[in-house]
């Protein structure tokens, strides 16, 4: 059997010229979209009455069909109560301590802290609480919509 050499350079540029047309960006095509920059202050946080004390803000798609990233703000001192949602989420905290358990009843004794760059991934339907202790506290949340937010009952 004869042994074919490669070229590393022709190799790399035959498969970017590969991607790039089957994604396509060939030469001269314009993207669809241009590059959005959003600076935390031109975020619009509103309140749901079922996590009080907690804004959120959509940053990009739309929650109730696709992909989308909103953004959470915990005032100092606030709780969300156990809760579960229909899609898997990506977690990433921004700013704050951020105090994450799993479970159907709120115990403060289980919650984990976890600083800024901290990424949890909490798959669908996992029941699960959160907090902010003494300040604010922002996470970025990740997944494909639709989605919600269900409060739990704890069982009795």
């Amino acid at each position: 059997m004869k042994k074919i050499a490669l070229n590393p350079l022709r190799t790399h540029l035959a498969l970017f010229a590969l991607l790039a047309c089957a994604s396509g960006i060939a030469a001269g095509e314009a993207p669809d979209e241009q590059v959005r920059v959003i600076a935390p202050a031109q975020l619009d946080y509103r309140l749901d009455p079922k996590v009080p004390g907690i804004g959120i803000a959509v940053v990009a798609g739309d929650p109730k069909s696709g992909p989308y990233t909103i953004r959470a703000r915990f005032a100092p001192n606030t709780q969300a109560a156990p809760h579960r949602h229909p899609d898997t989420r990506t977690v990433t905290v921004l700013g704050g301590t951020y105090y994450f358990a799993q479970g159907e009843q709120f115990d403060p004794a289980k919650l984990q802290p976890h600083t800024p760059g901290t990424v949890l991934i909490v798959p669908a339907g996992t029941p699960h609480f959160s907090a902010a202790r003494g300040e604010e506290t922002v996470v970025q949340e990740s997944g494909v919509g639709p989605t919600g937010l269900e409060l739990v009952q704890p069982k009795r």
